[in-house]
């Protein structure tokens, strides 16, 4: 069986709303329901530079919400405060992973508590920069309702640490021929190409795009477990060699 997702990033006061609507304008015109990551009280400096600040910014996102737009807690300022990769070893930047629990607790809390006041219900976690650690699960465990996480390295949805996870495996469309994938987009950096890309595509596909209901959960087995190592190491490896070749080449000969 072949699924598809979409999941558009940083949606805070401070967007160029004009680059988000024409990815809602599309959604709308195919009936799909993309998950977006809304962050509570955004305070990081390259997101709060993109635009003037749009005081309807909760209106907006409750108009989403009124749509069936999954939305998703991205977070609670998105503001980096380290190089921790946590769990799944995607980034060097972190809001939460290695960050102490009463800390991440505290944060948690505070975003539960905005989307509550705001009538914002939101359906799954959505960690900024793909980095967070067990104890950011044990904070929203015990601070929000939220049963599922958007992130994850494999190929179809599954249940761990109990929670459901729905990986996010690319960031741009591609045509594959079964299992189930997330493409990632972050508006306010998507290329014209890349949106004329992303529309001929669910032209062609509108039909395998599911939203949240449709989504079968299967447990992590110890293949999981191992296909998951395995993309880690396959990727810090990859890393590893470009900033190898990279130092190599400005040395002289």
């Amino acid at each position: 069986m072949l699924q598809y997702l979409i999941r558009l990033d940083d949606l805070c006061p401070t967007n160029n709303l004009w680059k988000w609507e024409r990815f809602f304008y599309l959604f709308d015109r195919f009936d799909i329901k993309p998950i977006i990551a809304v962050i509570p009280a955004n305070k990081d400096p390259k997101l709060e530079a993109c635009g003037s600040f749009n005081p309807y910014y909760w209106q907006l996102v409750r108009k989403l919400q009124n749509k069936n737009y999954i939305i998703g807690m991205h977070g609670f300022d998105h503001y980096y405060i380290n190089r921790n990769s946590g769990l799944l070893k995607m980034n060097k930047r972190s809001e939460f992973a290695g960050v102490p629990i009463q800390t991440q607790k505290e944060k948690i809390k505070n975003a539960a508590e905005i989307f509550r006041r705001e009538d914002i219900n939101p359906a799954v976690f959505i960690a900024p920069a793909h980095t967070f650690d067990r104890n950011t699960l044990l904070a929203l465990n015990e601070y929000t309702n939220i049963k599922i996480i958007s992130d994850g390295l494999l190929r179809s949805p599954y249940m761990r640490f109990g929670f459901n996870w729905i990986p996010v495996q690319l960031s741009e469309v591609e045509q594959k021929t079964k299992h189930t994938w997330t493409f990632n987009y972050h508006p306010e950096s998507c290329s014209a190409k890349a949106f004329e890309e992303l529309e001929i595509f669910i032209e062609k596909n509108h039909h395998l795009f599911i939203t949240l209901s449709n989504i079968k959960f299967s447990d992590y087995t110890w293949v999981d477990a191992i296909t998951e190592k395995y993309s880690i190491y396959k990727r810090l490896a990859r890393d590893y060699a470009q900033k190898t070749i990279a130092f190599m080449e400005k040395i002289p000969v």
